[in-house]
C-alpha cells in the first residue's frame, strides 16, 4: 500500500474512505491482464485459422477472458465512482463542519473565497480524475502484460518498445519540477481570479453605475485572465511536447520493426504482423496514460491545497475553546451585563496595533432598550462583536451577573443574542426552528407588513427576492421567532419608509420591551431616542454614555435657540 500515499489522489481517497482495498488492485491488474491476453488470443487464433482453421477452444478462451475484462473494467469504474464520491462528500462535510466552528476573526483571515474555492473547485476536480486514474492504471498494467507478450515473440522488439517507454518517462521526470511549479502558480492565479469575479458579480450595481470603477475591475479581472492563460499554456505546451514526443517515437518503433529490425533479427522478420498488431494495441493505451499526467498533477495540487486549508484550520482551531467540552447553560434570567476595562485591539501581520477599542467600563440591564449611536469607524460594528464574543477581548472581561465569560462558557452567552447586523445574510429557512408553526410566522408577516410579499410554505420562505427594507423585516420575523432575550438591531430602520420607522420605534420596539427582552439598537434616528432609555456614543473606539438623550422637545428647543442665535 506504501505506492497509494505516493499519489496524491490515491493517497486522498484512501485517507477519507478506507476504501482502496487489495481486491480493488487486483481487479485493475485483472482488467489489464485480460485485455492483453485478447490481444494474445487472437494474434493465436489468426495463426490456427492460417493453419488447421479456427478453433473453438480459442473461442472459448476469448469469451472467458473478455469476460474478465469486462467484469474487472467495470468493477474498478464504478468503484473507483463510488470512492471519489464518498472520499468528496467526507472531505466537505468535515470541512463545513470545522468553518461553522471557526471564531469569525480566524475565518475573516483565512478568507471566504479560499475556503469556497477548495470546497467546490477543487474537490470537483478530484471527482473528475479519480475515474481516469483507474482506467488509466489497468492500461498500463495491460501495457506491461503486452511488453510480456512482445517479449515472447521477439526479445528484439521487446527492447525497442521498452526504450520508446523510458524515454518518454525520462523526458516528462526531467520536466517535473516545472510542471507542477507552473500549475501551482496556475491555481494561485485562478484563486485571484475568483476574486475578482467576485467583485464583477456582488458589485455589479456600483460598477453600471460608475464607468471608471467598471473599467477598473474588468481590467483587473482580463489581467488575471490573462496570467492564467499565460502560465497553463507554459505548462501545457511542456506536456504538448511530451505527447509529441511519444508519438514521434510510437512512429519511429513502427518503421524500425518494418524497415529495420527485419534485417537483423529472424524473429521480428517471422512475426512482424503479430508485433505491429501487440504495439498498435497498446499505442491507445499509452497515450491516455500520456495525455492523463497533466490532468493527475493538476490534481495532485488540489490536495496539496486542501491539506494546506484543513491544516490552517485545524491550528486554529487548537487555539481555541472546544465547543463540545464547554457548559453551555441557560443565562436568559439574568439581571445584568458588566463590562470591566473590556477591549479589543486590532493588529497588522508584523504584531503592530492598528485600531483600538475601549477599556469600556458600562453595564446592560435586563429590559431596557439602549440607542447606540457613532460615525462610521467609530468601533459601532467592533464593540457588537465584542459584546457578542464574536470577537474575543483582548483586555478585560464580561460578566453575566456574577458569571464571568470565558472559553469555557463562551456558547452560553452568545446564545443570549439574536442579531441583525448591516450585513446580515438572509437564511431560505427558519434553520434551528424547526418545530415552528407556521401561522405564528405568518401572522408576523402581517405583522411586519410583508405578508403581501412572501409565504412561509413548506419550512420555507416562499420568496427572499425583496427589496434590502423588506429583507430587514424578514429578518425581523426570524429574530422575533427565535425569542432570545437580547436583540441587537443594526440600522434596521435605515431603509424602511417613514410610517414603518415609525411603527418600529414606537411600536415593534415597546413591544418587545414589554416581554422583558433587552435591545440595542444601531440608529442615526435621533428623533426616535426618547423611547429608549440610554443612549451610548461610539468615539474613536471610545463609549461614553449621553446623560441626556434628546427628545423631540428638547430638540426643538436646541433648533429654535440655534436660529435665534443665528439672527
Amino acid at each position: 500500500m506504501n505506492i497509494i500515499k505516493q499519489i496524491g489522489i490515491l493517497d486522498f481517497i484512501h485517507r477519507e474512505t478506507q476504501g482502496i482495498t487489495t481486491k480493488l488492485f487486483i481487479l485493475t491488474a485483472s482488467a489489464g491482464v485480460a485485455n492483453a491476453l485478447n490481444l494474445a488470443i487472437i494474434n493465436n487464433a489468426v495463426s490456427s485459422i492460417a493453419e488447421n482453421g479456427p478453433k473453438w477452444s480459442d473461442f472459448a478462451l476469448f469469451a472467458l477472458s473478455l469476460t474478465l475484462f469486462v467484469y474487472s473494467l467495470r468493477y474498478i469504474l464504478y468503484e473507483s465512482t463510488q470512492l471519489a464520491e464518498q472520499a468528496i462528500a467526507s472531505v466537505r462535510t468535515r470541512l463545513a463542519n470545522k468553518v461553522r466552528k471557526l471564531d469569525l476573526q480566524s475565518l475573516e483571515a483565512i478568507g471566504a473565497a479560499d475556503i469556497h474555492s477548495r470546497i467546490s473547485r477543487d474537490t470537483t476536480a478530484i471527482s473528475q480524475a479519480a475515474r481516469p486514474l483507474f482506467a488509466c492504471a489497468q492500461g498500463i498494467v495491460m501495457i506491461l502484460v503486452t511488453l510480456i507478450y512482445i517479449g515472447a515473440v521477439s526479445p528484439v522488439a521487446m527492447a525497442a518498445c521498452l526504450l520508446l517507454i523510458a524515454a518518454g518517462g525520462g523526458y516528462y521526470l526531467q520536466k517535473r519540477a516545472t510542471y507542477e511549479e507552473g500549475l501551482q502558480t496556475s491555481s494561485d492565479t485562478e484563486d485571484r481570479l475568483y476574486n475578482d469575479l467576485d467583485n464583477l458579480l456582488k458589485g455589479f450595481k456600483e460598477i453600471r453605475l460608475n464607468q471608471s470603477k467598471s473599467e477598473d475591475v474588468y481590467a483587473e479581472f482580463r489581467d488575471a485572465a490573462t496570467k492564467v492563460r499565460r502560465v497553463r499554456g507554459r505548462v501545457m505546451l511542456l506536456f504538448s511536447d511530451n505527447i509529441v514526443f511519444v508519438e514521434m517515437f510510437f512512429m519511429l518503433l513502427l518503421g524500425m520493426i518494418v524497415f529495420v529490425l527485419p534485417n537483423f533479427s529472424d524473429s521480428v522478420a517471422q512475426d512482424a504482423t503479430k508485433i505491429v498488431a501487440a504495439i498498435l494495441f497498446f499505442f491507445q493505451p499509452l497515450g491516455n496514460v500520456t495525455m492523463a499526467i497533466p490532468m493527475f498533477s493538476a490534481v495532485n495540487i488540489t490536495v496539496d491545497n486542501l491539506k494546506r486549508l484543513e491544516n490552517e484550520m485545524d491550528e486554529v482551531l487548537k487555539q481555541q475553546p472546544k465547543e463540545d467540552t464547554q457548559q453551555v447553560a441557560d443565562l436568559s434570567d439574568f439581571n445584568q451585563i458588566t463590562l470591566k476595562d473590556f477591549g479589543f485591539a486590532y493588529h497588522d501581520h508584523s504584531g503592530k496595533e492598528r485600531f483600538h477599542v475601549g477599556p469600556f467600563n458600562t453595564h446592560l440591564n435586563r429590559g431596557e432598550v439602549v440607542f447606540l449611536v457613532g460615525g462610521n469607524g467609530s468601533g459601532k460594528t467592533t464593540f457588537m462583536k465584542l459584546l457578542t464574543h464574536l470577537y474575543h477581548p483582548t483586555e478585560g472581561n464580561l460578566y453575566v451577573d456574577d458569571l464571568k465569560i470565558d472559553t469555557d462558557n463562551v456558547q452560553s452567552l452568545r446564545n443570549m443574542f439574536s442579531c441583525i447586523f448591516t450585513d446580515f445574510h438572509l437564511f431560505d429557512k427558519l434553520y434551528g426552528l424547526s418545530t415552528v408553526a407556521p401561522d405564528r410566522v405568518n401572522d408576523l408577516l402581517k405583522v411586519m407588513q410583508i405578508d403581501h410579499k412572501t409565504d412561509y410554505l413548506n419550512g420555507a420562505w416562499q420568496t427572499t427576492d425583496l427589496s434590502t427594507g423588506q429583507r430587514k423585516r424578514l429578518a425581523m420575523v426570524t429574530a422575533y421567532m427565535e425569542d432570545k432575550p437580547i436583540y441587537i438591531f443594526d440600522e434596521v430602520a435605515a431603509d424602511q419608509d417613514p410610517q414603518f420607522r415609525k411603527y418600529f420605534y414606537e411600536t415593534l420596539l415597546q413591544d418587545l420591551k414589554k416581554q422583558g427582552k433587552t435591545i440595542i439598537v444601531v440608529s442615526h434616528d435621533d428623533h426616535y431616542f426618547h423611547v429608549g432609555d440610554r443612549v451610548w456614543q461610539m468615539d474613536y473606539g471610545s463609549l461614553s454614555e449621553l446623560k441626556t438623550p434628546p427628545t423631540p422637545r428638547t430638540r426643538k428647543r436646541s433648533r429654535t435657540k440655534q436660529k435665534e442665535g443665528k439672527s
